[in-house]
């Protein structure tokens, strides 16, 4: 009997011995752990979210900024009954059950931190929220931040918009302030600049019950706002470029051609910078609405490109200002037959008249006596076929074929064949011819300015080259680009009182028997002999002759502050340029 009570007291020595260790274990060496478990369960952090600076156009306009909202946020620890909470707010907001109760029931690595159900409430439905709290435990409505864009969906491609960090970025951001819910620039410049703009988040740590109603404040963390910026973007520019495409399918740029500054960049179709999720299902992701066209649409550039082939045949002696060349409409090639875009011919003509008549047969036997090597040899010098550099993230290199793979130099001399270009290229091509063969390097951003109106950073003009034109070339070209526009392709984008020099082109997209449209484009300068802005317009759909239509409507508007009237808005119903059949029919 004896020895079993010695048994029965060591074996209590024992769980006493591991009741002790087990204490030293959780209150010494794990004190942090859950001293921090224990603050979380009584104590809140109500996060307001990151503040994002302001961006404004060069004027001071501002374009971007940060408005106060109420969102309606949860905290999955305090959900008792998720299915109920997800009907409820089904009925309130017409979202969809399965998808909330998805949301409610996701795992968080932080159960006590809120989560943002739906932005931006309405007062209606912040009412309808205070209605029903009784049957929303664990749901609240909570002062936040809001991105507001002055422009809409007519700026979407240049700002960009924000949403939610994704896990990827949160693993590239932790060390940085970002949390789960937070918002981060997504795409445009909110992306390209969003640790400039990014400011640090704020809020209140409170205290609460058991239940998890809030007891009171224990302190508050103050918001420090992000740096602003100042763009090169004119917004005047930019809503006359977006009105004057209208829901066309296309893109505009708009630079100044001594410097490199960007003026006004539209894309369409467009999206809403507040509303994306509506734009990644069909029918509008079947318009690719986030394809900035401006800087990732890479298009045959048509006769654009026969100033790269004049330039070449000029300034290699090729051709003299006076050769003439008869076009009958069409010419031979080996075993096929190359169309003009005028089916009965422009008789004989030389480059004065080649060049604003837009002949495909005189620069096809340009082309052809120049070479390959040589037309594309002109067209590196340019940059065809790389990066601008535009602080904008996306770009495109387009495509300047190899000899091999180009299509013959009938082909490019007129823009076609495998020469791919985007329209911020053509825009920095006719730039040089209209200061003389600079290429400066495309840029949005001014400054950086910080919250206190103190320049942080200044961003200057970059020269990437300088390309040699002589004057005797640079005469010739620019006289027929000015021709182009008084008499010839251009016509309809003159301006009373204003001298645009300018170049259309047409390319198909596919062959016209399959009944698909023409891609029209034209690329100018103004005012003619001082330049200060160089434009590039292109429809997806449509005709040369109305994007040019659509240039002199913004000219107008940029030069005489006038309104973009209705006659000089092409009609949707009018007609395009038509083109023969056959392989190579096209201006």
């Amino acid at each position: 009997m004896e020895q079993r009570l010695k048994i029965f007291q060591q074996f209590l020595r024992f769980l006493l011995g591991l009741l002790l260790l087990q204490c030293i274990n959780l209150q010494v060496f794990h004190f942090s752990y859950y001293r921090k478990l224990s603050d979380q369960n009584c104590i809140r952090t109500i996060d307001l979210g990151i503040p994002r600076g302001k961006i404004f156009d060069r004027n001071g306009r501002i374009l971007a900024e940060d408005k106060t909202c109420f969102n309606l946020v949860y905290v999955p620890y305090d959900l008792k009954n998720p299915e109920e909470v997800a009907s409820v707010l089904s009925s309130i907001f017409g979202m969809d059950r399965s998808e909330l109760l998805t949301q409610l029931n996701k795992k968080s690595s932080n159960p006590f931190e809120r989560r943002i159900l739906k932005r931006s409430l309405s007062q209606s439905e912040i009412a309808a929220v205070s209605e029903y709290a009784f049957k929303l435990s664990g749901v609240f409505v909570q002062a936040g931040l809001d991105r507001q864009y002055t422009l809409g969906d007519g700026a979407a491609h240049l700002l960009g918009y924000t949403g939610e960090v994704s896990q990827e970025d949160l693993d590239m951001l932790k060390d940085e302030g970002v949390k789960a819910g937070h918002y981060i620039g997504k795409y445009g410049l909110e992306k390209q600049y969003d640790e400039v703009l990014r400011g640090k988040s704020g809020g209140y740590q409170i205290e609460v019950d058991a239940r998890g109603h809030q007891r009171r404040i224990l302190k508050e963390i103050a918001m420090v706002p992000g740096n602003n910026l100042v763009l090169t973007v004119d917004q005047i520019v930019q809503e006359a470029c977006i009105n004057a495409l209208g829901d066309r399918s296309g893109s505009i740029i708009v630079m100044d051609p001594r410097n490199g500054e960007v003026l006004a960049l539209v894309s369409k179709p467009s999206f809403d910078p507040l509303n994306v999720r509506k734009y990644l299902v069909s029918p509008y992701s079947n318009k690719n609405p986030f394809l900035d066209r401006v800087i990732a649409g890479q298009y045959a550039p048509g006769s654009i490109f026969k100033i790269i082939t004049e330039i070449a045949a000029l300034e290699s002696g090729e051709i003299g200002e006076h050769d003439r060349i008869e076009c009958t409409g069409s010419m031979e090639v080996g075993d096929r037959i190359f169309h003009c875009w005028k089916e009965e011919g422009h008789g004989w003509v030389d480059i004065n008249l080649a060049l604003p008549f837009s002949c495909n047969i005189f620069f096809g036997t340009v082309g052809a006596k120049l070479g390959v090597n040589k037309i594309l040899e002109y067209a590196k010098l340019f940059d065809f076929g790389k990066p601008t550099g535009i602080d904008l993230p996306g770009e495109k290199p387009g495509n300047l074929p190899s000899p091999e793979e180009s299509g013959g130099p009938v082909n490019i001399a007129i823009g076609q064949g495998a020469i791919l270009t985007t329209p911020i290229q053509l825009c920095m091509m006719i730039s040089a011819i209209a200061n003389g063969g600079n290429l400066w390097k495309p840029f949005i951003t001014r400054k950086i300015v910080a919250p206190d109106g103190k320049t942080i950073k200044e961003f200057q003009p970059t020269l990437k080259k300088t390309i040699f034109i002589s004057e005797e070339t640079l005469t010739i070209l620019r006289r027929g680009l000015k021709n182009v526009v008084k008499f010839g392709t251009a016509a309809g984008a003159s301006v009373a009182g204003i001298e645009i020099a300018g170049k259309t082109g047409t390319a198909q997209v596919a062959q016209r028997e399959l009944g698909l449209p023409t891609r029209g484009a034209f690329a100018c300068y103004a005012p003619a002999d001082s330049p200060s802005i160089a434009m590039v317009v292109v429809l997806d759909e449509g005709s040369s002759s109305q994007a040019a239509r659509i240039a002199g409507a913004i000219i107008k508007k940029i030069y005489t502050a006038e309104e973009v009237r209705s006659e000089t808005t092409i009609s949707e119903t009018q007609e395009t340029q038509t083109l023969p059949s056959g392989s190579q029919g096209f201006e």
